[in-house]
């Protein structure tokens, strides 16, 4: 099989269009963070809050894509915008692929069952973790847990949210996401805490450069984590316990699929993790059931659903190396 082909489709990544779309939405996020800040009329600040939604998925979306290893063909390039699209999260690189990468391999485990429960589980910490999630307050977790990172590395692995001897704090998502980054050499531990100081610093200057203001940052921020939250566990609540096939390939307008990168055709996404944003409508079956965002997203509202259902099956060996998969050529 060629690099470029899979199941008789081209997947070569976009590299030209992915650089393009970077820098639009790189420009479009300084110039509306700077506009926040700046702008008196309330009017404006509302646009800012919406319109930095919109554009900071974007940006979010070129990150995955970087996690991926698809944003970009030659690895360097990869490595260098990754830390730039992690940076205006703010997050680290290195970090979030590897709590993403968990997140493949382990979609709809009990790690990974927000909208559900069982007996177990702490009612009431499972209900705060899944309004924070609707609410947008769960953007926080990965700048608090990136910062923690650098700050103290074994006192985040040795806590209770990483699932250290704490099994009903770890179900908050933390003891899935830093799932075996115990056993990561001390120099890859290194590399990640340079990589979210590198952020720090990054989001600092925009603050000296762009002339911000906190005010301005946060109605910004604050739209954007309200829709990043919002879709990250719509697109997988009530869908079947199955590593692979734990996830809703949603309809949404073109409007908002284009700016998403089509991150709403998660479905088709967790079972071909290697393909990019780009060529992964070939992968969606759309005469299969596919419910809106909204339909889920204000289900979700009723709040947590009891279940019994049997954990998924292990993940397997092929799966396994198409999460691994990369694109790169130099």
């Amino acid at each position: 099989m060629k690099k470029n082909e899979y199941l008789g489709h081209n997947i070569a990544v976009p590299n030209k269009i992915n650089l393009l779309v970077a820098v639009l939405s790189i420009s479009s996020s300084c110039y509306l963070l700077w506009l926040a800040s700046h702008a008196s009329q309330w009017y404006i600040k509302l646009f800012c809050f919406i319109a930095f939604g919109f554009v900071g998925n974007t940006v979010f979306s070129l990150l995955h894509e970087t996690v991926h290893s698809n944003f970009n063909t030659n690895k360097k390039v990869n490595y260098i915008f990754g830390n730039i699209f992690a940076a205006f999260f703010p997050t680290g690189f290195s970090f979030q692929k590897s709590c993403h990468l968990n997140h493949h391999r382990q979609n709809r485990t009990d790690f990974e069952m927000f909208e559900a429960y069982h007996d177990r589980d702490s009612k009431f910490l499972k209900t705060v973790m899944l309004y924070f999630i609707l609410t947008g307050v769960y953007w926080i977790s990965p700048p608090v847990g990136s910062l923690w990172l650098m700050l103290a590395p074994n006192s985040l692995l040795k806590s209770g949210w990483s699932g250290y001897d704490n099994y009903e704090r770890g179900r908050m998502g933390g003891a899935g996401m830093l799932r075996h980054l115990s056993d990561r050499p001390k120099s890859e531990i290194t590399k990640m805490r340079i990589e979210v100081l590198f952020s720090l610093v990054f989001q600092i200057s925009l603050f000296y450069i762009l002339d911000l203001n906190i005010l301005g940052w946060v109605i910004c921020y604050f739209g954007f984590a309200l829709q990043w939250s919002s879709l990250q566990y719509a697109d997988h609540a009530y869908t079947v316990r199955d590593i692979r096939n734990g996830a809703w390939n949603l309809k949404v307008s073109k409007f908002t699929q284009w700016f998403y990168l089509n991150y709403h055709h998660h479905l088709a996404h967790h079972q071909h993790p290697h393909v990019s944003w780009y060529h992964l409508p070939k992968f969606v079956d759309f005469n299969a059931e596919r419910p809106s965002f909204w339909s889920i997203y204000l289900r979700m509202w009723r709040g947590l659903v009891k279940i019994s259902d049997q954990a998924p099956n292990p993940i397997d060996k092929s799966f396994e190396s198409l999460i691994d998969s990369d694109s790169f050529q130099n």
